[in-house]
């Protein structure tokens, strides 16, 4: 398992049926997505494609591609090595840029070169996510299915100062949708669902600029596959109009904040319980994946307790109904990857181990006052939210439960990248690092 090569070639003639039912699609893009969670890109002609089919040949790329790079494109001189990387592209993701079509994107396993034989997939996010999504299904009869709600703001410049477009800053309000920007969200929509990607709903999202798109459930990794898809094309759209879209966790001080939230169900209800009380037990730990950038907690209230509760949108994971969960850490800083393969990580490790439940469901609700220390005892409730990216990777550093269930392939890599990250990024001012946050996500 975890392995590119197992089934590759069962999918390879799904690029011959998509060049003859997409003859207009005349450039490529090679993606992945690296451990800063930043998505990478090659361009690739389709006569180069057709090439490398031919030959039984993958794309090259220098080694560590995955771990070799900071979020501000800062090289790991000590960390680079000889050798090359192998992009396996995974031709049953593949989608035609509606908004560009004569582009189509595809996302990619990566094959270390340096590691020993059947380890070379070790620290592929994607490998990892496929293969934890198999080990459930196997071990558990686990099915899951992902469902991503999709926050972001719409920019436009002015006087070379980015600021959200002017809309009516309401939730929901029929009047933030009187606007000449709504039929660019129609277009972004539409674009989705040309995708293949079902499209439930959108709506204002609070703030002027800021709106929600949320999509039908997907397995695991399909879902991430989908969400980088969705965020290439809000940006591509926007950009044909004139415009930016951002998705960076505190993009304005004096506007809302934008999340990520994960929508996470498993077919065994009976399991749920255990399922839960393993990802509540590394919820701080499993921060480090899921809030990962340096200003990550501008948009969280830091320290806050962590809690889950039944309808209660206040708590850290919300229950929706037996076995269906909504993550209300996750933001669109998180290689998603990794933070899905290891939080179904958490979750899976607790049912091997028939973990159980102990706390108690949160029925206050928390914006306007906080649980008091003999509720929390009471509750069962322990962890507190990491208040920094260094708190999130001490707090990795120290649950040993899920460090060797997700293995030292990733976790050292990983902690690696983001402590020197964390170190980089603490040297910017506030303004430096937003201006990045906003290109990159």
């Amino acid at each position: 398992m975890g392995d590119a090569r197992t089934g590759v070639a069962a999918v390879e003639s799904d690029l011959h049926s998509f060049l003859v039912n997409n003859p207009e699609v005349e450039f490529f893009r090679f993606q992945w997505v690296d451990y800063s969670g930043v998505v990478m890109v090659r361009v690739l002609t389709k006569s180069f494609i057709l090439s490398l089919d031919q030959k039984g040949q993958k794309l090259s790329t220098p080694s560590p591609i995955l771990t070799a790079c900071l979020i501000d494109g800062t090289l790991l001189v000590e960390d680079i090595q000889s050798g090359i990387d192998q992009m396996w592209p995974d031709w049953s993701s593949i989608r035609v840029n509606s908004y560009h079509p004569n582009t189509a994107s595809v996302m990619c396993f990566v094959e270390e070169g340096e590691q020993e034989e059947g380890k070379a997939f070790r620290r592929c996010p994607r490998s990892r996510l496929r293969e934890i999504t198999q080990i459930g299904k196997t071990k558990h009869d686990i099915d899951l299915l992902v469902g991503m709600e999709l926050e972001f703001f719409i920019i436009e410049e002015e006087n070379g100062v980015a600021k959200p477009i002017k809309t009516v800053p309401h939730v929901y309000s029929a009047a933030s949708l009187r606007n000449k920007y709504i039929p660019i969200l129609e277009e972004i929509v539409q674009a989705f669902q040309k995708a293949g990607i079902i499209v439930r709903q959108f709506h204002s999202e609070g703030d002027s600029g800021c709106y929600e798109i949320s999509t039908e459930p997907l397995p695991p990794l399909q879902s991430a596959d989908a969400l980088y898809f969705c965020h290439e094309t809000i940006r591509g759209i926007c950009a044909q109009h004139g415009l930016r879209a951002t998705m960076f966790p505190k993009p304005f001080e004096k506007h809302s904040i934008v999340g990520s939230h994960y929508h996470l169900s498993i077919s065994q209800t009976d399991k749920e319980d255990s399922f839960l009380a393993g990802m509540l037990a590394s919820w701080r730990a499993l921060a480090a994946f899921y809030q990962p950038n340096y200003d990550s907690n501008a948009r969280v209230r830091a320290g806050e307790r962590i809690t889950w509760g039944v309808e209660n949108k206040t708590a850290s994971i919300r229950k929706i109904r037996s076995g269906h969960w909504e993550l209300r850490g996750p933001d669109a800083t998180a290689n998603v990857y990794l933070a899905l393969m290891a939080i179904i990580t958490a979750g899976l490790t607790a049912v091997d181990n028939g973990k159980e439940l102990k706390m108690k469901n949160a029925t206050k609700i928390m914006f306007a006052a906080p649980l008091e220390d003999k509720e929390a005892e009471e509750m069962g409730v322990v962890d507190r939210q990491p208040r920094s990216l260094k708190e999130a990777i001490e707090s990795l550093k120290a649950d040993e439960v899920l460090k060797e269930a997700i293995g030292p392939e990733v976790v050292e890599k990983y902690l690696n990248v983001k402590t020197k990250e964390e170190a980089k990024m603490g040297q910017m001012v506030q303004s430096e690092r937003r201006t990045l946050g906003m290109t990159l996500f």
